[in-house]
């Protein structure tokens, strides 16, 4: 009988030997290779967050946490993966032992359950070839089921006072039974006959608690979110739960479980809760029982097939794990041993998978809300340091579904997959009602399917994708840049993975464009090649790469290496030299300049500019001429002497060659022969150009053409300074962030450009509003002399508007060849410098 208070110990070992009685294990035929994968992957993912680290990357900090939080996670949870999957190991199933263990066997009815489906589990229960006693823990007390249990010779067991939900119901019924051993059985999965042959054997062991099998389902065709829901099990019943059996963590599941009375009466009974399946896996750990997990098939019941049962059961669920880590497990931690308290820590945190996945819908949202980055990284770089990462983890995940337990199981698990994200809201309702102790009920998962539409329940997903398609939308008419396309894409695909978590629901929906596409010829035919080209990369493309997983993989890390090193130099290359650094960052400093009238001729600028002085002395403040802007003519690209423009390098000062481009000087591509004079030019150079344009998509396209032109004719080392054409309309012709160094804000028109002046007060609010702007130094071109304008003035000018790195004079100087003799320049520290010094300024 059931003593629900005792606590009793372990049972000692029986009379025989305990080597006789010892389960023994072994390594299943490809754990070397998964080593060896792991090895690999553990090298991707090690290099993967030394990069993902660094701080340069961050961009917008609050989205950008979020991102840490979102990557982290999946990290860990690939990390835990991998984890079980270098010590995959079975059980070798003992000799039968010649004596008969007496054994109970239970299965639940609650009232709502299919009859039918009861009646069958019942037919299949007593079918069982080995000696055992049937028993029916019946909530509802249900005469016919009575009925048939008397028909079956089953046991039929009620209960008046209901508590303790599916546990409680199992405990009552076991204080009548009185085997040594018992089972409990889901009403919806049918044993096979020799269920109990392939389990007993085992608890020849006297430390073994609970043997776990299987739970196999029968039903994943008969709607997309049974097939999901089955895919989702795979992994755990294949290589996880046999993984387990290395760490002593084997898992026992609410269904197709055996258990010892003994442990059992240790703990006092089956342990109530949403998951007292875990729970009482849990209790038994603790007391220190051992567990089996032997990957048979000797089972087969019903996945969810409807949205409604599947969110049910994934709410009760949820709610229960989360309990049972906040509550449960802080009281058993020191009697767990040290791989078990990793275990029970990070088992309900698959359920923290709908946090992270309304972070993942979220942030696009939000930065296409805000025109904020998250992280600022080169698209190059990105794919460079994250290809070898999944690479490898896919080549891992198709490698261990050689443990998979049936050949139909093998697969991407793409259903599967779109389920889960579609159920973000039911698994963060799940942690909020654990932080609020808000009560979920315990009902049972509905087992009957019924072919309709589920709008209702569909609804947060539906205005997920409402707003992932409205924002797409929006920010693309804000962001023309890699960037903003790269966020409008993730909302984009957020939106399909919603659209396809809806349809899942809406099984009348398909089911009449089933029929409807049924009927049409060339549909029938396209249906039938996707089936054939489906069955073939899940029949063989897939197993393929399992056999050569260890050459891909060492070929992927290879090219990962070598586009590292690619997009490393590419951006050394960028960055230049370290004293030219602010080219691209602005830095610290306020760079001075004048912009100066070219001459047609380019062979006389060293005669022309010989008067222009190294300093400008205004008072006891010197402006360093440290930008020359040289203003050519109208034209595709301007005529230039590299000879003469490495004197200005020579002499300190960084040339930024302005012109206007008219309309349609791009098309002949004579221009190009100009910009191959610069080809092997060893410094870089500031480009201005002022592109002539009908509409802002010709300009961009302009732009992108002389961008292209330059890198096509191998002049790598250049600096885009942008001078947006209008003041309202910064993101109708912004370039992109990928060709756009420098903001210029131009108070003076350069030869040929028909647009009035600017102030940098008119551009100032579109310009804090843009997200790629905030990284991006600012350019102010005024229209009046050093002489005109003191550095004090400067200094207030860049103290308001902290953002400002480069102050560039348009007015011509006066015609002097006497140079001033250079006492200071305003890149060194003044009074308002010290005074800032320790106080940080966030731009905009």
């Amino acid at each position: 009988m059931l003593d629900l208070s005792s606590t009793a110990p372990i049972a000692q070992a029986a009379s025989a030997p305990e080597s006789a009685s010892q389960i023994q294990y072994r390594l299943v035929a490809g754990t070397r290779q998964m080593r060896w994968l792991v090895f690999l992957g553990v090298l991707c993912l090690g290099q993967f967050v030394y990069w993902f680290a660094n701080p340069d990357h961050i961009g917008y900090a609050p989205l950008f946490w979020l991102l840490v939080f979102s990557v982290g996670f999946k990290l860990l949870r690939l990390g835990h993966e991998w984890y079980h999957y270098v010590n995959v190991r079975e059980p070798i199933l003992p000799p039968a032992p010649a004596r008969k263990r007496t054994v109970d066997v239970l299965t639940t009815a609650c009232p709502g359950e299919p009859r039918d489906m009861i009646v069958h589990t019942l037919e299949a229960m007593q079918a069982i070839t080995y000696p055992h006693t049937s028993y029916l823990c019946d909530e509802g007390n249900d005469p016919y089921l009575r009925q048939v249990c008397e028909l079956l010779g089953v046991v039929h067991v009620t209960r008046k006072v209901k508590v303790d939900a599916k546990a409680g119901n199992i405990n009552n019924a076991l204080r009548q039974a009185t085997g040594e051993f018992c089972v409990v059985l889901d009403p919806d999965h049918a044993p096979t006959p020799d269920f109990l042959d392939k389990v007993m054997a085992y608890f020849e062991n006297p430390e073994i608690g609970f043997v776990q099998v299987v739970q196999a389902y029968g039903n994943q065709q008969e709607s997309l979110v049974a097939r999901g829901a089955a895919e989702q099990t795979y992994h755990f019943y294949g290589p996880l739960m046999m993984g387990m059996n290395s760490y002593g963590t084997a898992q026992a599941i609410g269904a197709n479980c055996t258990f010892r009375r003994a442990a059992l009466d240790s703990i006092g009974g089956h342990a109530a809760g949403l998951t007292e399946d875990m729970h009482t896996a849990m209790r038994l750990h603790a007391q220190g029982w051992k567990s089996v997990y032997a990957p048979v098939v000797v089972s087969r019941g019903l996945a969810p097939s409807t949205l409604g049962a599947y969110y049910s059961q994934q709410l009760k669920w949820s709610r229960g794990c989360f309990d049972l880590l906040f509550h449960v497990y802080p009281r058993l931690f020191s009697r767990f041993t040290w791989r078990q308290r990793l275990h029970y820590f990070t088992l309900p945190f698959y359920f923290l998978s709908g946090i992270v996945a309304l972070i993942d819908l979220f942030v696009p949202l939000a930065g296409l809300w805000l025109s904020k980055f998250p992280w600022h990284v080169s698209i190059a770089s990105f794919v460079a340091h994250m290809m070898p990462l999944m690479g490898v983890s896919l080549l891992i995940r198709l490698s261990a579904q050689r443990w998979l337990r049936e050949p139909h199981e093998a697969g991407l698990h793409l259903t599967g997959g779109l389920l889960r994200v579609g159920t973000w809201w039911i698994y963060s309702l799940g942690f909020l009602y654990t932080l609020l102790n808000v009560k979920v009920p315990y009902i049972p998962t509905p087992k009957e399917g019924e072919e309709r539409n589920e709008w209702r329940i569909a609804l947060p997903n539906i205005l997920m994708l409402v707003a992932s398609l409205a924002l797409a939308g929006y920010g693309l008419r804000l962001m023309h840049d890699a960037y903003g396309w790269m966020l409008a894409g993730l909302a984009a695909l957020n939106a399909g993975i919603m659209i396809s978590a809806v349809l899942m629901g809406q099984q009348a929906l398909l089911r009449k464009l089933k029929t409807l596409l049924d009927t049409r010829r060339p549909a029938r035919a396209i249906s039938w090649r996707v089936q054939q080209l489906y069955a073939w990369i899940h029949l063989s493309l897939l197993p393929s790469f399992s056999r050569v997983a260890v050459p891909l993989a060492l070929f992927l890390v290879f090219l990962g290496v070598a586009g590292q090193w690619k997009v490393a130099s590419w951006m050394l290359q960028r960055q230049r030299y370290n004293s030219e650094l602010w080219l691209l960052t602005g830095d610290d400093q306020v760079r001075t300049g004048h912009i100066l009238s070219a001459p047609a001729d380019p062979t006389t600028l060293a005669s022309y500019y010989s008067f222009v002085p190294k300093t400008l002395i205004q008072g006891d403040f010197p402006l360093a001429t440290e930008i020359i802007g040289l203003d050519f003519p109208a034209s595709a690209f301007p005529t230039v002497s590299p000879q003469q423009l490495a004197s200005y390098l020579r002499a300190g000062q960084m040339p930024m060659l302005s012109w206007a481009v008219p309309e349609g000087a791009l098309k002949d591509t004579a221009w190009l022969a100009k910009v191959r004079v610069l080809s092997r030019f060893p410094r870089p150079l500031m480009f201005r150009p002022q592109i002539q344009a009908h509409s802002a998509r010709g300009y961009r396209r302009a732009w992108q053409k002389l961008v292209d032109g330059l890198r096509q004719a191998g002049v790598e080392k250049t600096i885009w300074v942008w001078t947006p054409p209008a003041s309202d309309s910064l993101a109708a012709y912004y370039p992109g962030i990928a060709s756009v160094d420098w903001l210029c804000i131009d108070g003076t028109p350069v030869s040929g450009a028909k647009r009035p002046t600017a102030t940098y007060a008119s551009f100032r609010h579109q310009v804090a509003t843009r997200a790629e702007f905030h990284q991006t130094p600012v350019m102010v071109i005024l229209p009046a002399s050093a002489i005109e304008m003191p550095a004090s003035q400067i200094e207030r000018l860049t103290y308001r508007y902290p953002e400002i790195k480069a102050v560039v004079f348009g007015k011509k100087l006066p015609n002097t060849t006497a140079p001033l003799e250079q006492k200071a320049s305003l890149s060194r520290p003044t009074r308002v410098d010290k005074r800032l010094a320790s106080v940080r300024v966030t731009p905009f």
